[in-house]
């Protein structure tokens, strides 16, 4: 048994919950920046972030749950059968709760650059161009984890590349009516700055999971207490800091008192934010479970499938956040699409070699020159099975880098 392997069944409900969680709170970000309090808009990135870490901290009590269940059934949670397994392997069970703060800073980088780009720029734009981590990903992944890509997986990161452009260029060209007032090259520029720190701390988070045996649950909780605590300090510091009215629309780096007038003003601002609250603990939750059991990569491109849901609400729905429907973004959301499924390999090209060096043919070709290995070789295959996604590793199992 490896430790980092699921029933596939499970697995997949894990990915789909974490689609509507993540597709749920993109669209609740995009309608809380156009609520409107006395022709103010709500513009409180730092703020925002403020929440985003409580609702990943909420994830600790789920621990606490998941622990009393191992506990009623095992006696002690530390004798169950995973525990035990990863005892004898040597992994640690256990983890200093600063090492979590790796990923929350990489996170509180992330995270106010993305909510600023997101009040500038229209919500499905901004969720195609997230598309760019990874790259980031793919790359860090080579850097950190030896992973080798092949000719088809560059050619679907190029794709993406180029879609993500197209997508780009029609929201710098296309503004005009889009739906969002703000400054959409501005907020081009940030979203790309996000992305690049969101995907350290994907590959942070996995590295992180892979050298011990822990419960996402636990990694989430802890990576959003140590983010509570840094950014209640921050917002303190932040309301003393003066700041231009061309930047800040309340005179401070960040006004929290007038977030919270907000607040008190509209109920429907309030639903938005527990809202995003709790589904950022839904979120957290399923997002770690996805990178334990598949992997860091394989997070990224399925986060990718919301954007079909948000860009569909937001050309449906007629209130702010409206979006116009342009011919040049479907076209990057296609080519966008198609580089994701040909780095996943869900669909093989057959000609040129671009089917030369996917999964199953790397796992045959190493069976027939060592068949010594091959029962490690089929343990590989079957555990890149049940984790569904192909990650293209050259790691000898799932779970160790």
């Amino acid at each position: 048994m490896n430790l980092n392997t699921i029933n596939p069944i499970l697995l997949v409900l894990f990915c789909v919950l974490m689609i509507l969680s993540t597709s749920s709170q993109g669209i609740l970000l995009k309608l809380q920046s156009n609520v409107t309090v006395d022709g103010s808009r709500f513009e409180h990135p730092f703020f925002l972030t403020l929440i985003i870490f409580m609702g990943e901290s909420l994830c600790i009590f789920l621990y606490l749950l998941e622990k009393a269940y191992l506990a009623y059934r095992y006696g002690r949670a530390d004798l169950s059968p995973e525990m035990i397994e990863a005892q004898n392997k040597g992994k640690r069970t256990d983890i200093n709760p600063l090492l979590m703060a790796i990923p929350m800073l990489c996170d509180s980088t992330a995270t106010p650059l993305y909510m600023l780009a997101y009040i500038n720029i229209p919500a499905s734009i901004g969720q195609m161009m997230s598309a760019l981590v990874i790259f980031v990903v793919a790359l860090l992944s080579i850097l950190f984890f030896g992973r080798k890509y092949y000719r088809h997986h560059w050619l679907g990161l190029i794709l993406v590349f180029v879609g993500i452009c197209l997508v780009a260029i029609s929201a710098l060209i296309s503004s005009k009516g889009s739906g969002t007032t703000g400054n959409v090259p501005l907020g081009v520029i940030l979203m790309i700055f996000s992305v690049f720190a969101i995907g350290s701390q994907y590959v942070v988070e996995e590295k992180l999971l892979s050298s011990y045996y822990l419960s996402p649950f636990k990694a989430a909780g802890w990576e959003g207490i140590t983010g509570t605590i840094l950014w209640c300090v921050l917002l303190i510091i932040f309301q003393f800091i003066p700041c231009e009215a061309q930047i800040c629309n309340n005179g401070r780096l960040e006004n929290t008192s007038v977030a919270f007038e907000f607040m008190a003003q509209s109920t429907q601002l309030k639903i938005f934010l527990v809202g995003n609250l709790l589904l950022t603990a839904c979120m957290s939750g399923f997002s770690l479970l996805v990178t334990k059991y598949a992997s860091a990569t394989a997070k990224v491109i399925l986060k990718q499938t919301k954007i079909v849901i948000v860009w569909l609400f937001f050309l449906i729905y007629r209130g702010g956040g409206h979006e116009t429907f342009h011919v040049l973004q479907l076209i990057g959301f296609v080519l966008l699409c198609a580089g994701i499924i040909l780095f996943n390999e869900i669909i093989i090209i057959p000609v040129l070699g671009f089917n030369k060096n996917t999964k199953a043919r790397l796992t045959q070709r190493r069976m027939v020159s060592s068949p010594s290995v091959l029962k490690d070789e089929l343990s590989e295959s079957l555990c890149q099975s049940e984790t569904i996604y192909l990650m293209n590793d050259e790691t000898e199992n799932c779970s160790s880098f």
